[in-house]
């Protein structure tokens, strides 16, 4: 390959200096795009930066967090993680390696799908993906580059780098007890009975979600689209994707009538309004999936609780736990009081729970109680509720032998890492790479 002060006829040609027929060198170039970096022969443009930093940001949306600032800080984390996979890619063609691409497209193809399904429909992912500046076809691509990559990674790590770490039982023993503080324990499991007495709304305040719900009855039986109505009528935290919640199974909803609800939905069925410890629901049943997972959406509006309403609530709630603290039984005082059907048809009875399950606002007012103590009121959304400590185990710091299996693929993880990163330093002097940017 011919070279123009280290840079090859083709890395020119690629970066869109015009050197057609009939355009002398002497002419002035025609810069179509930068290049950022060249590693071994294999150009970096500004594009495949641009792009890249576009996906890292709807990863960070994808998982709920925000975008990160781009700074040159980051521009620059970027694009050695760019450079890296062009040096590990270059090390596996050397030795041979090959990717299934059938596999990659169809691994491509299943994410696709799992974001549509997400997003309600393509067009709805399309919209998602402008806002981070990406066509349809770029995230496609550059998924498809993501998994190839991945899977490069796996091959020059299970061939060069797996086979030269061992792990020796004592370091695992030693790491144990060198970070024993950090290691995790088993909580306190208590075994509950309590009264719930649930916040009631004000009649006002029904009246007004009464009167946003026949507003959606009403225009939904005019024929518009579900979607169309979240969009413009939802008060729910995911009303902008057209009210779309997902794919859920029995139990993963926070009601017991809301599960009842879904379960008993055709699809494409719109179910009548169905009030909540949170509010008025109005939930369509999408689809359902191969393995019985019902992909769900939702109209919802909060009931909006008064500062009176709570207080109310907090009155009968402080004269159960007076019964049970003048010495009534807590279970007669549950059966008769305790608006949670369920427990109150076994005495307030709710089960035993590991400390760290419950709920923040559970967790403090049982962390320090005691067996036998019924503890103050504490306020949720499903209302106020006293509990009854009937047994309390003490949590326990695991074990080395029941950590051991865990903590040895840690270690091993850790010394890869670390000749991971002196591998990639040495494929940095045996390939040539010249960074622009």
């Amino acid at each position: 390959m011919i070279r123009l002060r280290g840079w090859s006829m083709l890395a020119l040609a690629a970066a869109g200096l015009n050197l057609a027929a009939g355009v002398g060198l002497s002419q002035e170039p025609v810069l179509l795009e930068r290049i950022v970096a060249i590693v071994d022969e294999e150009m970096i443009l500004q594009s495949d930066l641009d792009l890249a930093l576009e996906l890292y940001q709807l990863d960070r949306q994808l998982a709920g967090q925000p975008p990160e600032p781009a700074t040159p800080t980051l521009r620059r984390e970027v694009l050695d993680n760019l450079i890296e996979n062009k040096l590990i890619i270059a090390a596996a063609k050397q030795a041979e390696m090959v990717v299934e691409e059938d596999e990659i497209a169809a691994r491509v193809e299943e994410r696709v799908q799992q974001l549509v399904a997400q997003y309600g429909s393509q067009a709805a992912l399309e919209q998602a993906l402008a806002a981070s500046n990406l066509t349809f076809d770029e995230f496609r691509f550059r998924y498809g580059t993501q998994l190839r990559n991945q899977q490069y990674l796996r091959l020059v790590v299970g061939r060069f780098i797996r086979p030269g770490i061992e792990v020796m039982a004592n370091e695992v023993e030693a790491y144990y007890l060198d970070h024993l503080a950090e290691m995790p324990s088993e909580p306190d499991s208590l075994t509950l009975a309590a009264i719930l007495v649930r916040v009631q709304p004000s009649l006002a305040a029904r009246r007004v979600v009464q009167a946003k719900v026949e507003e959606v009855q009403r225009a939904l039986q005019t024929g518009l689209d579900f979607a169309d109505v979240a969009r413009q009528y939802s008060e729910g935290p995911n009303a902008r994707r057209g009210g779309r919640i997902g794919a859920v199974r029995p139990g993963d909803l926070f009601d017991r009538v809301l599960d009842e609800t879904v379960l008993q939905l055709s699809v494409g069925a719109v179910s009548p309004p169905v009030v909540s410890t949170r509010g008025v629901h109005v939930l369509r049943l999408d689809q359902i999936e191969s393995d019985g997972a019902r992909v769900i959406s939702q109209i919802f509006f909060p009931i909006d609780i008064g500062e009176e309403d709570k207080a109310a609530a907090r009155s009968r709630i402080a004269a159960a736990r007076d019964r049970v603290l003048g010495g009534e039984a807590f279970s007669l005082v549950a059966a008769e009081v305790s608006e949670d059907p369920a427990a109150a048809a076994a005495g307030g009875l709710l089960g035993t729970f590991q400390l760290d399950e419950l709920s923040p606002a559970f967790q403090e007012v049982l962390a320090g109680a005691t067996v036998g103590q019924v503890t103050e009121p504490v306020l949720t959304q499903a209302g106020w509720y006293v509990f009854h400590v009937l047994e309390r185990r003490e949590g326990h710091r695991y074990t080395f032998a029941e950590l051991k299996d865990d903590l040895r693929r840690y270690v091993e993880n850790q010394k890869i890492e670390i000749a991971l990163a002196a591998y990639v330093q040495d494929l940095k002097n045996r390939f040539f790479v010249d960074i622009k940017d």
